[in-house]
């Protein structure tokens, strides 16, 4: 069986001995708005070649979360390309939410689909726009907005793709260092399974903020650790520095080695010349 451990959790694929506590797992009437209960499209994942339905457990051996993964699927009202695999019914049992599991599922699922579906290079999700601490989960765990369908069942809804062709830093967590005496920059330490392996630098712009530097140690380079710290930026920025808009970095010289990783982070070029060019991302949209 394809099952794989992340710290506390396992995710593995269903197994008919599960069907019980699938058909006890608990949402509330809020959260079933945005989402189905596992026994509402377990027969349907289960007949179908092209989803795969899975469960996430605790070291417990509980069942705290679902999600199906579907292959080929196309979502109505977005252009995606044909090799693609959507998480669809993602949830988290009641009796179980707040104990960090979603965050935990969410920064090792993109590991997961590399290893059930090696063959798959593109990742999407669809959320209601109104579901913002959902959107934000997904931020930080790497996902980038890039659609938004305005009518969608419940209004307005964003899709969010991520590059499996990529490095991801599941462990990777951005900390705030508090200097009451430097208002002008913010030092974020880069901390994977507690240790430090590198440093960010912003510079207060009004309502942006530039990066002016990401360092990260000579034996972590080639981890993933500057394309997943800049992954995560945004969203942390948004629950540290509610007031700021957009995110700024200027890279020189044409061979720039960090241009790439912008770009898988979501940056767009807003300014170039022959040995310079300006990126942009928006923080508050």
């Amino acid at each position: 069986m394809n099952s794989k451990q992340y710290g506390e959790i396992f995710i593995k694929p269903f197994e008919e001995s599960m069907r019980e506590a699938l058909y006890d797992f608990q949402l509330n009437e809020r959260q079933q708005i945005y989402s189905s209960l596992p026994k509402e499209v377990l027969d349907g994942a289960i007949n179908d070649p092209d989803r795969r339905p899975n469960v996430v457990v605790n070291i417990d051996d509980e069942i705290v979360g679902f999600f199906v993964l579907h292959k080929y699927y196309q979502h109505e009202g977005y252009d995606t390309p044909d090799n693609v695999v959507y998480i669809r019914s993602l949830s988290i049992n009641e009796k179980y939410q707040g104990n960090g599991y979603g965050t935990s599922i969410m920064m090792n699922l993109p590991e997961y689909v590399q290893f059930v579906f090696p063959d798959f290079d593109h990742l999407f999700l669809v959320v209601d726009a109104e579901n913002e601490a959902a959107w934000n989960l997904y931020e930080r765990a790497g996902f980038m907005h890039t659609a938004t369908k305005e009518e969608g069942p419940l209004g307005k809804e964003r899709l969010y793709y991520l590059d499996l062709d990529s490095k991801y830093v599941s462990s990777l967590k951005l900390e705030l260092v508090e200097d009451e005496l430097n208002n002008e920059f913010e030092n974020i330490h880069l901390m994977k399974d507690n240790h430090k392996v590198g440093i960010l630098v912003l510079e207060h712009k009004g309502d942006n903020f530039d990066i002016r530097s990401i360092e990260v140690d000579e034996n972590d380079r080639k981890e993933g650790i500057a394309e997943s710290a800049l992954r995560q930026l945004s969203t942390f920025i948004r629950k540290h520095f509610n007031n700021k808009k957009e995110l700024h970095i200027s890279l020189f010289g044409s061979n720039n080695k960090l241009k790439p990783l912008c770009d898988k982070a979501g940056f767009v070029e807003i300014q170039k010349s022959e040995d310079y060019i300006k990126l942009l991302k928006y923080i508050q949209y």
